[in-house]
């Protein structure tokens, strides 16, 4: 079960679900079935994943320059730009965030890039420890990666910037070189897991999606091409559900006497409505980008769906621990999670419907 989840709230979510479920269903007729159609996943990868990876890989690069030349000589003046930096990596990650299948589900590169959420404290644990322990050769890029993964990514670096002291500590003070050395060795980690995830794919021409588009599997990842299509569908499904279910409704709590602000994903920077508003618009290109190769009617209804969810994400406030302290700002966040749930459902139909494609279990379902 989802820590810090009020009952009511994701019971409220679930209704909404279902009920849309129902009303989907008579959404596509048999008449609008093409005959035997087939799900061109090379063609979403290419046109929808790769550029949101390659995006990804240059914020990575860029947020690495820019730690290490404040770093090799901090002064005050230079955080607001590590800040800057972090705020663009963030955006870039949100927008794959929920992107499971292929290379970044190996060795942990999800959890490392972004340890969300922490259940234990570990990234405080982790990261004092880190701090404390002069050894230099702890955060080199031979041995970094395998320290845990609470203290590798992107939480770890909000923290070293956006605690309470934290910008002068990195500045001055006796724990300033090993901060400045440990924000160097989250952001060259962080490019290379980019890179290695990014390298990985390819292009048409080679990689994964080399393969694909020929209609070859990968040993390790996916032996069977043909499971590809129902591994992104499980993911677009999986964006909307991530997002109420570990972004929205562990902040609200059961009521807002007892919302919860602290469990916001990227509180401490001020971005925790940011992070939904870029997961819920990219999944919503996702869901533009699959419709393209559905029939006209089914075509509207997805993209009706992303078009109602883009406008309920853009009136998610910046801070959504604040909202869920208010009334007003509650029920303005369930309005939103019911739109999120009802372009969660067309992934099922019309879309996987449409192809015939079975989804599979999602990294949310049974929590």
């Amino acid at each position: 079960m989802l820590e810090n989840i009020a009952r009511p709230a994701l019971a409220t979510a679930r209704k909404a679900l279902a009920g849309l479920a129902c009303a989907a269903a008579f959404t596509l007729s048999p008449a609008a079935h093409a005959a035997n159609p087939t799900f061109d996943a090379a063609s979403v990868i290419e046109s929808w994943l790769l550029p949101r990876y390659d995006a990804l890989t240059s914020a990575a690069d860029a947020q690495k320059s820019t730690w290490t030349s404040f770093c090799a000589k901090p002064d005050a003046t230079g955080v607001p730009t590590l800040k800057d930096a972090y705020g663009k990596a963030a955006d870039a990650w949100n927008a794959v965030e929920f992107i499971t299948f292929g290379p970044i589900s190996q060795n942990l590169q999800a959890d490392r890039f972004n340890f969300f959420p922490d259940r234990r404290n570990g990234i405080a644990r982790g990261m004092a420890e880190m701090i404390s322990d002069t050894d230099p050769a702890r955060l080199t890029p031979e041995r970094f990666p395998q320290a845990s993964a609470a203290v590798q990514g992107l939480p770890a670096l909000e923290r070293l910037l956006y605690e309470q002291g934290a910008a002068d500590a990195l500045v001055s003070g006796p724990e300033a070189a090993r901060r400045c050395a440990f924000g160097v060795a989250i952001a060259t980690n962080l490019a290379t897991i980019a890179h290695d995830v990014r390298g990985q794919w390819g292009d048409r021409g080679g990689g994964l999606l080399g393969g694909l588009a020929t209609g070859k599997g990968d040993p390790a990842l996916f032996p069977d091409a043909a499971a590809v299509p129902g591994m992104i569908l499980t993911d677009l499904s999986g964006a909307f559900q991530r997002v109420t279910d570990t972004k929205i409704l562990p902040v609200l709590g059961a009521g807002p006497s007892e919302a919860k602000p602290l469990s916001a994903d990227n509180w401490r920077s001020g971005r925790s409505g940011r992070v939904a508003v870029n997961m819920v618009k990219s999944a919503d290109a996702l869901l533009r980008a699959i419709s393209a190769q559905l029939p006209s009617r089914p075509q509207w209804v997805v993209n009706r769906a992303a078009t109602e969810a883009d406008a309920a994400a853009d009136k998610l406030p910046a801070d959504l621990g604040a909202a869920a302290q208010t009334a007003s700002g509650a029920a303005a966040l369930q309005t939103a999670i019911k739109a999120f749930k009802a372009a969660q459902i067309v992934v099922y139909r019309p879309i996987a419907s449409y192809f015939g494609i079975s989804l599979g279990f999602n990294a949310l379902d049974g929590d």
